[in-house]
C-alpha cells in the first residue's frame, strides 16, 4: 500500500512541476497581448506594453514559486 501512495505522490509532483513552463509562457504572452490591446485602444506609449509584459513575467514567476513550495510541502509528507 505504501508503494501506491509513493507512486501517487510522485505523479502528483510531476504533474505540478510540468505545469510551470505553461504558466510562464501564458502569463508573459497574456501580459504582452493585454498591453498591446490597451496601448492601441487608449493610444498609450510603447513602454506600457513592455510594462504589462514584464508584469506578466513577474506574476508567472510568482506562481511558479508558489507551485514549487506546494511541491516541497507534498514531498515532505510521509
Amino acid at each position: 500500500m505504501a508503494d501506491k501512495e509513493e507512486l501517487y505522490k510522485r505523479i502528483k509532483i510531476a504533474g505540478l512541476v510540468s505545469y510551470i513552463p505553461i504558466i510562464l509562457a501564458t502569463s508573459s504572452l497574456a501580459g504582452f497581448f493585454l498591453g498591446d490591446y490597451l496601448q492601441k485602444k487608449f493610444h498609450l506609449s510603447f513602454y506600457f506594453m513592455v510594462i504589462c509584459a514584464a508584469a506578466g513575467v513577474v506574476l508567472g514567476i510568482r506562481e511558479s514559486v508558489r507551485i514549487l513550495r506546494l511541491v516541497l510541502r507534498i514531498d515532505k509528507k510521509v
